[in-house]
């Protein structure tokens, strides 16, 4: 045991004692800690516990060689001082020099039998040689200890020793599948070495890391929690939560923890290699391998820096030094059973199936007791479609692990499926909820074979059926059924080869009303059909793009708006940073602009080069080649020509779509300073009007909103602040004439339009109502309040044509408003326009199948037409029976 507990309480020259370095470290005030140790290691009596706690207070920033060398420094003059011969083969197996900490360990050993860290040490290093049978039996020397000695009445108190038992104990308990183990760890040992030792952070941080194992965010985030606060620059904790958030490809937030491990121990080889999935995932290859390089200098023979490695190599298609690694590794460990899983992990997530299934086998075969592999491998069945295949091994595994939380909701989800109804067509497989959604499963076998045909002629591909889609009733298990956990927070998935879809009919906070489910199958059976044409080797960019394009629906109007915004700005993505949209955006308006620009490289590609560029470019990413080597072969044409014109495209586009240029928001110190210094501008002092408004400072407001209007006669942005300002002091009528009058000699203001549209409305002025909404529908033609306020006053006049107009202009911003649909199939069927009537009728059903206006509207307008083999269809499909 170390001296420390011995002599905490002895004083030094430094002012500090054992206990008070002892406290810095474990709080992160690892600098002061290692000023403390150093001077406490001068001491004879001392220098062994000193140097043992300024190796690790120097370990935790990264200063591995330090705490090295400052143990063999120490050892020069107490060379036989057993604790720091075991802190220094826990060092050299750290660094990956094996042979040198076995023999120091196997020395202690010898000469003291139960040294905690000299025997872990050892155990260790048969488990990395894949010595698992004699691994296993040093780990269980342990528990074996642990037990005899609470039942001698001799409990181990020692945090340190108790942090050592717990770490042996897992691995003893993962190898002989023993669920009771983990419950005592988390529950009684760690819990027990905090009561030792109150600031014993690294028991919550183990807790942490086990819940995290069994997938229990929200505890494991509670132990994290409680470690961080202890000592907030515990870089190890921070790498753990980074691990939660790559589980769930949250990228954005894995990168902010590995930079906050970083800043505190830059040479952190799980801080590094957390940093370099975050990188492999956004295609940024070269610092991916930059960090590595650093993950690799720490410990070369650490399997998953060597795993991230070769996932790297992969990537970069450098084949010969990616089977290099392979022998790198088997030279050290015959059964580099953890190399395997974390490879196929990181191919996992790069939707490399076929690789990914085949190196999971290979973790199995190496070490067949662990069970994450057959896990992991159960839920990557479940992603492409083999349900029965991934159930087999789910119960494998949750027979050695019962506290896998992922492992549990997929079984419960297989369990759930096993109540539903089939509904088998000539390419898909539909399960469904036959209480809830027949209706539906008829409507949807029938559309996904029009979408099959459709999507098969446009890439002139027809993936090998059937292709499972599965219709849950509860958005709960359709996220269990994505993520095997269950706050997915979208409606529809692909994961490879199958779709998983939420009915609209579910009532859950995410959902929220009906949606639109011919939209989400179009546009993940697009994804279907990439995937397999190109082995999943598709870019993300061109897969969603395409997905967009093959909606059926349009795009959002509000993509205009930043379209504009970001041609404007110069601030438009590209096929290199593009991926960075989807998987790290710096704000959801960037993630929408992924999307979009994704969709307008479908555009120009189509427009440019034709509608079977599509097929072509797909074909070279099926051969393997990346984004700049397809481009060549598929289009003759380079990257940065294909950018080049793109840009232009882009331009011209947002040329097309422009509606007034967006006033500048200035920052309020700023507005206020250029006022001040320019006086007689009204349209300064009207701006900084406005924001006093908004800011509460109606005094102020008025004087500069009453000064802009003396300077400029009925300026709108000051008529509008003193109208409201009016209008709020109860003087409606003099604020209505103010802003007549400012509107009709400057229509160029919005907020002016508005409020005076809304006073119109109140005065019951309908026909000045929708001449003022028109105007501000013209001033902001991507704002949907216009043509909303447009649909109600129209209504009102009973102007059906002009009310038809912004219904279906409404229709187009938004693909999930049954309404709007309902009322323009009424509409046009009362006015006899059948095929029209037919038309928003079948879209309404798009959205409620069970929704009996757009059903009765459509039986009618069908009948009008003659389609009688479309009415007799359509009877069939509504029937429950």
């Amino acid at each position: 045991m170390i001296v420390w507990l011995l002599a905490a309480a002895l004083p030094v020259r430094a002012g500090g004692t054992l206990q008070d370095a002892r406290a810095a470290y474990l709080k992160g005030n690892y600098a002061e800690a290692q000023e403390i140790y150093a001077e406490l290691a001068k001491e004879p009596r001392l220098r062994s516990a000193a140097t043992i706690g300024l190796s690790k207070a120097l370990a935790s920033e990264g200063e591995y060689d330090k705490a090295l060398d400052v143990v063999a420094a120490a050892l020069k003059q107490t060379k036989d001082d057993l604790d720091l011969l075991a802190r220094q083969a826990e060092l050299l197996h750290f660094r990956g020099r094996w042979d040198e900490a076995e023999t120091i360990a196997r020395r202690v050993v010898d000469e003291k039998d139960d040294h905690f860290l000299a025997r872990y040490v050892l155990a260790c290093l048969e488990r990395d040689r894949g010595n698992f049978a004699k691994a296993d039996d040093l780990f269980r020397w342990f528990v074996r200890t642990y037990t005899q000695r609470a039942n001698a009445d001799q409990d181990i108190t020692d945090p340190d020793e108790l942090h050592l038992v717990g770490l042996a104990a897992t691995e003893y308990a993962r190898y002989h599948h023993l669920g009771d183990q983990f419950d005592f760890l988390v529950n009684e040992l760690y819990p027990d070495a905090v009561k030792k030792e109150k600031l014993f952070w690294p028991a919550d941080y183990e807790r942490g890391r086990l819940f995290a194992e069994k997938h229990n965010r929200s505890a494991a985030d509670k132990a994290f929690t409680k470690a961080l606060t202890v000592n907030p620059r515990a870089a190890e904790v921070f790498v753990a939560r980074g691990l939660m958030a790559l589980e769930r490809l949250e990228i954005k937030d894995v990168e902010q923890q590995a930079d906050q491990a970083l800043k505190i121990n830059p040479r952190l080889p799980e801080a590094l290699r957390l940093k370099a999935d975050v990188h492999l995932f956004s295609g940024e290859l070269t610092q991916a391998a930059k960090e590595l390089a650093a993950a690799r200098a720490v410990n070369p023979r650490d399997e998953a820096t060597l795993a991230l490695v070769a996932v790297c190599l992969h990537a970069q298609r450098k084949a010969d030094d990616f089977q290099a690694v392979f022998k790198e590794v088997e030279s050290f460990n015959p059964k580099p059973a953890k190399f395997y899983y974390e490879l196929a992990s990181r191919f996992d997530h790069r939707k490399l199936y076929h690789d990914a299934e085949q190196y999971y086998k290979k973790a199995i075969a190496l070490q067949p007791k662990s069970p994450w592999a057959p896990a992991a491998l159960g839920q990557l069945y479940m992603r492409l479609g083999k349900e029965d295949e991934a159930r087999v091994l789910l119960e494998k595994a949750f027979e050695a692990d019962a506290f896998n939380v992922r492992t549990l909701n997929t079984l419960k989800v297989l369990d759930h499926l096993d109540k539903y109804q089939t509904l088998q067509t000539p390419h898909f497989v539909l399960r469904y909820d036959a209480k809830n959604d027949k209706i539906l499963a008829n409507f949807m076998g029938q559309y996904l074979e029009a979408i099959y045909a459709e999507l098969a002629e446009q890439f002139d591909y027809r993936p090998p059926g059937p292709i499972l889609i599965e219709l849950f009733n509860k958005h709960e298990m359709f996220s269990g059924r994505v993520t095997a956990l269950p706050d997915l927070h979208t409606i529809g998935a692909c994961t490879g080869r199958m779709i998983a879809m939420v009915s609209p009919r579910d009532k859950s906070k995410v959902i929220g009303k009906p949606f639109n489910w011919n939209r989400v199958l179009r546009h993940e059976l697009v994804h279907i059909f990439n995937l397999d044409q190109t082995k999943f080797t598709v870019p993300h960019w061109f897969t969603e793009g395409l997905a967009v394009s093959l909606e059926g629906t349009g795009t959002p109007p509000q993509w205009n708006a930043i379209l504009v915004e970001k041609v404007a700005n110069n601030d438009l993505l590209n096929l290199d940073n593009i991926l960075l949209g989807f998987v790290r955006p710096r704000s959801p308006e960037q993630w929408q602009q992924a999307y979009l620009q994704s969709f307008l490289y479908v555009e120009y590609l189509k427009q440019t080069h034709g509608p079977k560029a599509v097929g072509a470019l797909l074909a070279a990413f099926a051969e393997g080649l990346d984004t700049d080597g397809a481009l060549l072969k598929a289009l003759k044409t380079s990257k940065e020509d294909f950018e080049k014109g793109y840009r232009k495209f882009l331009h011209d586009r947002a040329a097309q779509v422009r509606g007034p240029a967006a006033q500048k928001q200035v920052p309020f110190k700023e507005l206020k300073a250029a006022q001040q210094a320019n006086p007689d501008d009204p349209d300064l002092a009207a701006q900084l009007a406005d924001l006093y408004l908004a800011r509460g400072g109606n005094k102020e407001a008025r004087d500069l909103a009453e000064k802009a209007l003396r300077l400029k006669r009925n300026h709108p942005l000051a008529a509008y602040v003193k109208a409201m300002l009016l209008a709020a002091a109860g003087d409606a009528d003099l604020a209505y004439h103010l802003l007549e009058a400012a509107v009709d000699e400057h229509p160029t203001e919005p907020k002016a339009v508005k409020l005076l549209a809304k006073m119109h409305l109140d005065n019951n002025k309908l026909a000045a109502a929708t001449k003022a909404l028109e105007l501000g529908r013209k001033l902001e033609p991507h704002d949907p309040y216009w043509t909303g306020q447009l649909a109600k006053a129209y209504a009102q006049t009973g102007e059906t044509a002009k009310l038809t107009g912004v219904l279906e202009e409404l229709a187009q911003r938004d693909y999930d408003d049954i309404a709007v649909r309902r009322k323009l199939a009424e509409m046009f069927l009362k006015a006899g326009k059948h095929a029209e009537a037919e038309k928003f009728a079948r879209q309404a059903l798009e959205i409620d199948v069970l929704d009996t206006v757009a059903q009765n509207v459509l039986l009618d307008a069908l009948a009008a037409q003659n389609k009688d083999r479309d009415l007799a269809e359509l009877k069939k499909l509504l029937e429950r029976d």
